[in-house]
């Protein structure tokens, strides 16, 4: 099933049926399901996640639609609306002749190869970039999210472009200017996704430690955002604190786990002592993510250590099945 969690945007407006979106009263004439009960599943359940109009109002895709007929569906059939999530998470999204023509290719470009050539995601995300466009590609991420789903657009396309950036930032002054719009884009929306997803997660918040700034910040951005769409609370933190101010954080928040995502970057940051620190100190486990992870992983630790692996969907899925109830209640 297709969906997606909402993203404040300057390109949607409060018109109706604005790029296949519609308002709430359209959803419910066509539904019949209430104003109150949407609001309601989407607070309490997080079962609909509609986008924002910039004032604040609810949009709503044709997944969305197709989605809250099918909670209708399974409510018929008495399932229980606090298990109705779980019900639709186990489904397979439904591919349409479309999506399986158009769908992502995972070859690696070869050397000199733009990445734009083996996957149509990746396309519609990199011409946005290279155009300097950020109302352009905010508009073609929406689209993108809703054709193909959120997981369909970032268990590898996003991440592909970003990395293409970083690279191609090396190379040249242009690479670094597109590498500058795609990160301030991105950090800025999965930031405003993250505090609306977790708004909906319950249980105690695990500290998330998000060490380098600027795009360093995109892999642990993406998977915070991940870890909250499968309902794991975590503590957003963009700074190393020392491990006396840490253990007052886990104490206070009763926080089964620390997680800290850091780059390569790390060994060259004045934060690295103090997560050398953090990690001596007893306490809660401590998974690293990101490409210093293995490096941490082998430095002195007082507390259980583990590396999570690359990918941040696959990441989140482990972290998941660790530390919520769901996770440890088994399929």
């Amino acid at each position: 099933m297709l969906y997606n969690y909402p993203m404040t945007s300057t390109t949607h407006t409060d018109s109706q049926d604005q790029d296949g979106l519609y308002p709430i009263r359209h959803v419910c004439a066509e539904t019949g399901v209430t104003d109150v009960t949407l609001r309601a599943w989407e607070r309490r359940y997080g079962l609909v996640r509609p986008m924002r109009t910039p004032k604040g109002h609810r949009l709503y895709s044709a997944g969305d639609i197709a989605r809250i007929k099918r909670i209708l569906e399974l409510l018929d059939q008495g399932i229980p609306v606090s298990q109705v999530h779980r019900v639709l998470n186990d489904e397979p999204t439904p591919a349409t002749q479309e999506d399986t023509v158009a769908s992502p290719s995972r070859e690696t470009p070869g050397p000199g190869v733009p990445p734009h050539t083996t996957d149509p995601i990746v396309e519609t995300l990199y011409r946005a970039v290279t155009g300097l466009n950020v109302t352009e590609l905010d508009r073609s991420y929406s689209r993108l999210v809703m054709r193909f789903g959120w997981k369909g657009v970032h268990a590898s396309a996003f991440l592909e472009v970003y990395h293409h950036l970083r690279e191609a930032s090396r190379q040249s002054a242009e690479g670094e200017v597109h590498l500058a719009i795609f990160a301030a884009w991105a950090t800025a929306s999965l930031a405003d996704q993250l505090r609306t997803a977790l708004r909906a997660c319950e249980g105690p918040s695990c500290p998330f430690l998000v060490l380098g700034g600027g795009h360093q910040q995109v892999g642990g951005l993406l998977l915070q955002l991940a870890c909250a769409r499968k309902g794991l609370k975590t503590k957003p933190l963009f700074d190393a604190m020392s491990p006396e101010g840490l253990e007052i954080l886990v104490r206070r928040l009763g926080a089964p786990a620390v997680i800290i995502h850091a780059s390569s970057q790390l060994k060259r940051s004045p934060e690295l002592p103090r997560i050398e620190s953090i990690l001596k100190q007893s306490g809660p486990p401590c998974f690293l993510a990101g490409s210093a992870a293995p490096e941490l992983a082998q430095m002195a630790h007082g507390r259980e250590v583990e590396v999570l692996p690359r990918p941040p969907l696959e990441a989140a899925r482990h972290l998941t099945q660790r530390l919520t109830p769901q996770g440890n209640a088994g399929p």
